[in-house]
């Protein structure tokens, strides 16, 4: 049986990064598990219930948060063992102080998006993961102190930012990865070995 992972996004009320397109993508990248995508955030409160291993994070609610017993449900799903995957505007759950805390950074803002290089760092996660170069959205970010290790930087007027991290939180497992503001990042085959060993790794595969 595949294990489920609920992919939580935003389809009538984005304001940036819709999940339509995006879902459809991650389906077939991830056709290992079985994915449940929805932009109804209540779906947090029954993880258990519904056998969920595993949550991707797509939401784009700059401008909300999810309710507190939402953004509980979420921070005691990966303390007690589960596995998250952030992509790109994913990370927006940051809003809540402990979702900052489990996200491990906080989004500062990015320059106009245009065609940058993602480099893999040594790491467990990116074995066999090859640089690659999307038009994105360069994200920079202030890190949150805890144990992550960075897994993927770009390079950015002659500096390096850090576009990706695993960590550990609890017994749970953590990544961050910065690409993903369209639905066609997703087609990139070096990014979608990314995505998959990301998500392994996350669910302890």
């Amino acid at each position: 049986m595949k294990k489920k992972i609920l992919v939580i996004g935003n389809y009538t009320d984005a304001i940036y990064h819709g999940l339509a397109g995006v879902d459809k993508r991650l389906a077939s990248i991830l056709s290992d598990y079985e994915l449940i995508c929805t932009d109804d955030t209540s779906k947090l409160l029954s993880l258990e219930k519904d056998h969920i291993s595993g949550i991707i994070s797509y939401l784009d609610i700059w401008q909300s948060k999810l309710y507190d017993d939402e953004a509980n449900a979420f921070e005691h799903f990966v303390a007690n063992g589960g596995g998250a995957l952030l992509l790109h505007n994913g990370i927006s759950i940051q809003s809540q102080d402990r979702l900052l805390t489990l996200a491990g950074a906080k989004f500062l803002g990015h320059p106009h998006h245009e065609v940058i290089r993602f480099e893999p760092s040594a790491h467990p996660v990116t074995e066999g993961c090859k640089s690659f170069s999307l038009d994105e959205e360069p994200y920079q970010f202030e890190f949150v102190p805890d144990n992550k290790k960075i897994i993927l930087t770009y390079q950015y007027k002659n500096q390096k930012y850090p576009a990706g991290w695993c960590k550990n939180s609890g017994k749970g497992r953590l990544i961050y990865l910065c690409p993903g503001h369209t639905p066609e990042i997703f087609d990139c085959p070096q990014y979608q070995q990314l995505i998959r060993q990301s998500m392994d790794w996350t669910l302890g595969n």
